[in-house]
């Protein structure tokens, strides 16, 4: 049931990342449709100014007794763009006689204009044309041609064009050359539109991205606290099978004494005295080692650091282990030089290669086979533990310094543990400036390694 609302949860954020991912998009799209037309609608109202910027220019240079001005105005939308055109009687009148203001989709009155004033001068237009268009933020190569019907009138080409296929074209009728279109090819617009949406480019990719981020690590989260729970639960079941265990032994070796009067006997009860006291001792280092797990505890943990030399403890925690073995069990010690030493806490660091030891008796078949060595390697203390157990997977292998974690076996119970020991062995090794780390193999054994 768990995994299937995980599945569900998963599903649910994928959805989501792809609705708001599907949205930016279209929103983006649409964004890219408005600017695009706003360019072309730019475009066209540029080509109309630079021909009246021509054209008026032309009628500046006549000596006609009537002279005329026009000047094209665009606001945000093409549709209000305007020509108005100002009439003067005499060149040197600074008031106008008469003033017309056209709609750019209305013909002009080019009676205006008919004095001699010629066909566009498309060179001189097209220098106004770039000079405005570099204004307006499209600097575009470009070809411009002045077409009547299928008869070219003129043409012109700004540095640097070259023709391509995929050239945009933009028509618009001219207004001072009856019956002509000008036919401007340039490089795709859709260069100059997506550069100038790459800020809210940017900015819609890094939302999704933040997004996705936020949902990733929710997921990890999530994920990390289900193994959690599971691994307490594993935990809460094998540590109340382990202290079951001491309690009653501690328990029928006292009712023993008690209900059978064993306490007159004393041979009986210095033996069932001393299997209460053992058990007690059992029970209270499972309960220290659990307390040294709290972060409150590693944290104020603090080492009593002495000169020890290695092949004394080594020979020490060997001996423990084949006493509490309970199988066939052979361990040898290799320690080189004999006298070689370390700055280490004795009482802990026998705690961790005890735990290790344990686990190699533990997952060993029949007949543990357990070989321990020492040595100095440029300048480092290097102990290694070798079994000859049932091995771990690469998969577990990353995880059993793990708090709470055991590596499963098929039945819980079937070796005894609460899933702290690595983590109690990886936490000391730490303090002591050193990290530990396991090579296995699945039914080769296993190798752990210490480094100080």
């Amino acid at each position: 049931m768990k995994t299937r609302k995980s599945y569900l949860l998963i599903l649910l954020a994928v959805l989501a990342l792809a609705a708001i991912a599907a949205y930016e998009l279209y929103w983006i799209k649409g964004l890219y449709k408005t600017r695009r037309e706003a360019a072309e609608s730019e475009i066209r109202v540029s080509i109309t100014w630079a021909e009246m910027e021509e054209l008026t220019s032309r009628r500046k240079q006549a000596t006609d007794s009537i002279r005329v001005i026009a000047r094209v105005y665009s606001g945000t939308n093409a549709r209000i763009s305007k020509i108005v055109s100002s009439k003067f009687a005499s060149p040197g009148d600074s008031i106008p006689e008469s003033i017309t203001v056209t709609k750019m989709d209305q013909p002009l009155d080019l009676e205006l204009f008919e004095t001699n004033t010629g066909r566009t001068n498309l060179p001189a237009m097209d220098s106004i044309l770039v000079h405005r268009l570099d204004s307006l933020g499209y600097p575009l190569s470009h070809r411009l041609v002045l077409v009547d019907g299928e008869d070219v009138l003129d043409e012109t080409t700004s540095p640097g064009y070259a023709p391509s296929s995929k050239d945009d074209l933009i028509q618009m009728t001219s207004i001072a050359n009856k019956g002509a279109t000008y036919e401007l090819y340039c490089e795709p617009l859709s260069n100059s539109v997506l550069k100038g949406m790459k800020g809210v480019l940017l900015m819609s990719l890094g939302i999704l991205l933040i997004l996705a981020l936020v949902f990733y690590l929710m997921m990890r989260a999530l994920r990390k606290q289900r193994e959690l729970d599971e691994m307490k639960s594993d935990f809460t079941s094998n540590m109340t099978h382990e202290l079951k265990t001491p309690i009653a032994v501690a328990y029928a070796a006292n009712d023993a004494m008690l209900v059978y009067g064993l306490d007159k006997n004393p041979a009986k009860r210095e033996e069932y005295l001393k299997v209460t006291r053992e058990s007690l001792e059992k029970l209270n280092g499972m309960v220290e080692q659990i307390l040294s797990m709290s972060m409150e505890n590693r944290e104020r943990l603090a080492l009593r650091i002495d000169r020890t030399e290695w092949l004394p403890l080594l020979e020490s925690v060997a001996a423990q282990t084949r006493l509490s073995a309970g199988k066939p069990c052979d361990i040898k010690v290799e320690v080189s030089p004999e006298s070689l030493s370390a700055d280490i806490d004795a009482a802990l660091m026998s705690s961790v290669l005890a735990t290790i030891l344990d686990n190699a008796v533990k997952y060993s078949i029949d007949h543990a086979d357990i070989r321990i060595a020492a040595e100095e390697i440029d300048g480092r203390t290097i102990i290694s533990v070798s079994d000859n157990g049932i091995g771990i997977s690469p998969d577990k292998q990353a995880h059993i310094f793990e708090k709470f974690y055991r590596v499963p076996t098929g039945n819980v119970h079937e070796v005894k543990g609460y899933g702290i020991g690595l983590f109690f062995a990886k936490t000391i090794v730490e303090k002591h400036g050193g990290r530990i780390s396991v090579h296995s193999e699945p039914g080769k054994g296993s190798t752990f390694t210490i480094e100080l």
